[in-house]
């Protein structure tokens, strides 16, 4: 396994996504090398946001969009972006990916949470989150909405006719599962408007790009594979924000 290949492989999975088995062992050198990928893959994403992209956006808005500030301890700011985003998020957006009543239903239901009015305040602290109006009932509605998948799933009839059906559409299921996940973060956005919401795949493009490849990582070479990318890659901007407060 080379940077190469992983590239290669990348590529031949977006153009059909396949719901084969994991391929790859969870490894230092395997983490390693889907982080390069990962970083290669980030600088492009990058280039083309920063010279195509925002120059669109800029021009269409009239202005710079300003995105969400929030003042967190650096302990709270670390625990939040290494630990608790990409466990959620890769549970709600990855691991139902590969189909079992349990990992789906938790899946659809973390999904539902955060495309409830306030799942948008996801890049805050859990603690904040929890003393939003109305946490407890949106909360709730994800909850229900996630053991009623659980119990429609677990009928062994629908659960059957489900899995073949998933297999067979996968594609779909995959490229859905990384827009959604892209344009969640179009929450980051200060002051949301219709234009905003239009606008949405270009202001969101690197976490679009993001979503297919980990979404390919997840089904490749694993789910925690998928969590340990996630932080990676969280923690670049990390380490920029970090450094500037230093």
């Amino acid at each position: 396994m080379t940077i190469r290949t992983i590239g290669l492989d990348f590529w031949q999975f977006l153009k059909k996504p396949d719901y084969g088995i994991s391929a790859y062992p969870l490894t230092f050198k395997a983490v390693l090398l889907v982080f390069v990928s990962l970083l290669i893959l980030r600088m492009v994403g990058v280039f083309v946001e920063v010279n195509c992209l925002r120059p669109i956006v800029a021009d269409l808005t009239g202005q710079e969009l300003a995105r969400q500030s929030f003042s967190f301890g650096t302990t709270e700011f670390l625990l939040s972006a290494l630990v608790a985003a990409p466990l959620l998020e890769e549970t709600a957006y990855r691991l139902g990916l590969k189909f079992t009543p349990a990992q789906t239903a938790l899946s659809i239901g973390l999904i539902a949470f955060y495309w409830l009015p306030f799942g948008g305040t996801y890049s805050t602290s859990i603690v904040r989150v929890l003393n939003q109006p109305g946490f407890y009932l949106m909360a709730g509605v994800a909850l229900i909405t996630g053991l009623t998948a659980y119990a429609l799933f677990s009928i062994p009839y629908l659960s059957h006719t489900i899995q073949k059906q998933w297999q067979r559409s996968f594609g779909w299921i995959f490229y859905i599962s990384a827009l959604l996940f892209g344009i969640m973060h179009v929450f980051n956005v200060r002051e949301m408007s219709w234009t905003v919401v239009v606008l949405a795949p270009f202001i969101t493009f690197q976490q679009l790009l993001f979503g297919l490849f980990n979404g390919y990582v997840r089904m490749r070479f694993g789910f925690v594979q998928a969590v340990i990318q996630h932080a990676l890659f969280n923690l670049v901007p990390v380490s920029i924000h970090l450094a500037g407060l230093s």
